[in-house]
């Protein structure tokens, strides 16, 4: 039943939940075969993470699968991965700037708020910087 719905596919997506252990390998046999890319689903959930990512990893390198972390929940990195699957069935290599463009840029405002004065100013120039990743 699976070579009637691929027939003439370019690309086949398989999705599952990194919270759920239940991957199956897919194998069928026909003339041309489509590309496959194992997407794991739900990254946003990491606490719960059951499927460790060198295993995710290992599987797609042992059945020739193209490999991709999202959350479609939080919106993390889905377009970048359909823009990666796209270019591959076109046979086109994303240059830096276009995968960077699609990457999340997580915008903070730098609050200043007054504390108690200090009775010795240990160095009064020093800066902060706050990364968020």
């Amino acid at each position: 039943m699976l070579d009637r719905s691929i027939y003439g596919a370019q690309e086949i997506i398989l999705v599952y939940g990194i919270t759920s252990y239940q991957m199956k390998k897919v194998s069928e046999e026909s003339e041309t075969q489509p590309l496959v890319t194992l997407v794991g689903n739900k990254i946003d959930l990491e606490h719960n993470r059951t499927v460790k990512p060198e295993k995710h990893l290992r599987f797609c390198q042992e059945n020739g699968f193209n490999s991709h972390f999202v959350s479609a929940k939080a919106r993390d990195s889905v377009f970048l991965c359909f823009q990666k699957v796209v270019a591959e069935i076109l046979g086109i290599k994303l240059n830096k700037a276009e995968i960077e463009q699609s990457q999340r840029v997580v915008k903070a405002d730098i609050v200043n708020y007054n504390q108690e004065p200090m009775a010795r100013a240990v160095n009064p120039s020093r800066s902060c910087v706050c990364a968020v990743g």
